[in-house]
């Protein structure tokens, strides 16, 4: 049903403590839940990013003053049995009616916005032509948050790390509660008592688990991390109003964490980022819609597409400890007879999970003995490393900042012990902006006795010919 000025369209309102004013101040205010359950968010002026002194803060998190106008947004995070009602599909990994919807692309997102918009009878918001999408700003119907957005409702008033404090356990979010917020440091002995490992549950809860935070809102840590509709880019310098991000990129952002995510990686600054067409079984999203329209029209282009060359030149770059990521390295190079370079340090790690974190702490970019000449003559770039502290080995980070990467392909390819990718594909991806990096393959351990075969259906979806012979 369109909602209609007056009181015809709320059901009731409701306090929910403290929201920021255009003061900045906090004040309590009341808060309307329309008849569609979305709950009205008071705007006003917020600091977003984190603080210098925000441990493990990114470099992209600069703090800075934006302003936000009111908007309703879901409480929840979109569910199975909505996703499924409107597109007629579920992708999701781990099934159930009340969990949230995940592994859909940002093109999925925000489709089912339009279509769920025509349903209610509002007017859609998007218009998507190929990987060019234009947001009218002055509609009325279902979308995606901003970033902005989503951060000024994550954080419902608090300056703090996460909405639950310095520290998120989970008992409150559903996370990767084997590692919570600064676990790395404390990993080999305890410094901090409120770093406490908790439970890993492996898999998506329903949607209203937990208890919301100060703006009613259900699951802003943890999960699935969230779609957002903007590009991702630099903050930028000065105060902002109602931003949406770049009109020109190549990843979009998404926010908050998933169940499979370090407490880490779903601080409230925290953006990480993803190809729009990727999907992940981590990732879904929540919806929202306007209370003030703004009188705007946003243009959003894809700044290049990359696409495989009929007969590319591919090379196969690994980092491995174990010999997991050799393993599946060497399998992969029998497939397609490509050139093959091992990753190796100068010094390498005599105790790899510690040297590692402190490399990690550190930025640190540790020398390399390999070499690899005209890199400009590969096409196609098969990055295999291990999953490290949820990113990439820093040797990995040294490799690939040594050479050009610019218009290139880079598929990786990541062993793990379960976590997956964790956010390597993320911190990767904002490496090499101007190279595209693709549809990656996990595997835990080694890979089992269907690895082969794995690796033969991701080169096939990723374009790149297996050996006749």
């Amino acid at each position: 049903m369109r909602r209609k000025k007056g009181l015809a369209f709320l059901l009731f309102v409701m306090m929910i403590g403290s929201i920021f004013t255009d003061t900045g101040k906090v004040t309590k205010a009341a808060t309307e839940k329309a008849a569609d359950g979305l709950i009205l968010i008071q705007g006003g002026t917020f600091i977003m990013g984190s603080p210098k002194e925000e441990r493990l803060r990114e470099a992209d998190e600069t703090s800075h003053e934006v302003r936000v106008n009111s908007f309703y947004a879901d409480p929840y995070e979109v569910t199975q049995k909505d996703y499924q009602t409107i597109m007629g599909k579920n992708p999701s990994n781990h099934k159930g009616d009340k969990k949230p919807v995940s592994n859909v692309t940002w093109y999925d997102a925000i489709r089912y916005c339009n279509k769920l918009s025509k349903k209610n009878g509002y007017q859609p918001v998007y218009k998507i032509k190929g990987k060019t999408v234009t947001w009218n700003r002055r509609a009325d119907g279902y979308r995606l948050l901003t970033e902005t957005e989503w951060e000024y409702a994550a954080r419902a008033g608090k300056d703090s790390i996460f909405y639950t404090g310095k520290q998120l356990t989970s008992d409150q979010s559903n996370y990767y509660g084997d590692y919570p917020y600064l676990i790395e440091e404390n990993y080999w002995e305890t410094k901090d008592p409120s770093v406490v490992p908790g439970e890993y549950r492996d898999t998506t809860m329903n949607v209203n688990s937990f208890e919301a935070n100060a703006f009613g809102m259900y699951n802003m840590h943890g999960n699935v991390s969230e779609w957002c509709f903007d590009y991702y880019g630099s903050y930028g310098k000065g105060k902002k109003n109602n931003p949406a991000g770049p009109k020109e990129g190549t990843l979009r952002i998404n926010r908050g964490g998933g169940f499979n995510d370090y407490a880490k990686h779903c601080r409230l600054a925290y953006r990480s980022v993803a190809d729009p067409d990727s999907a992940d079984r981590n990732l879904g999203f929540r919806i929202a819609r306007n209370d003030t329209k703004i009188q705007e029209t946003i243009t959003t282009k894809r700044t290049f597409t990359v696409e495989t060359k009929k007969n590319p030149k591919v090379l196969i770059a690994y980092f491995s400890d174990t010999g997991n990521t050799r393993k599946a390295a060497k399998l992969l190079q029998e497939k397609t007879g490509a050139d093959m370079v091992e990753i190796e340090m100068k010094k390498p790690y005599s105790d790899e999970y510690k040297e590692s974190q402190i490399d990690l702490y550190k930025e640190a970019k540790p020398a390399l003995s390999t070499k690899v000449d005209n890199m400009e003559q590969y096409d196609v770039i098969l990055l295999g490393y291990p999953n490290w502290w949820a990113t990439m080995p820093r040797p990995v980070v040294s490799f690939i900042e040594d050479y050009n990467m610019e218009g290139k392909i880079i598929l990786p390819f990541v062993s793990h012990g379960s976590g997956i990718f964790g956010e390597s594909v993320s911190d990767l991806s904002k490496l090499v902006q101007k190279a595209y990096v693709g549809n990656g393959f996990e595997f835990e351990y080694g890979g089992g006795s269907k690895l082969s075969a794995n690796l033969s259906n991701w080169l096939n979806k990723n374009n790149i010919k297996e050996n006749k012979n």
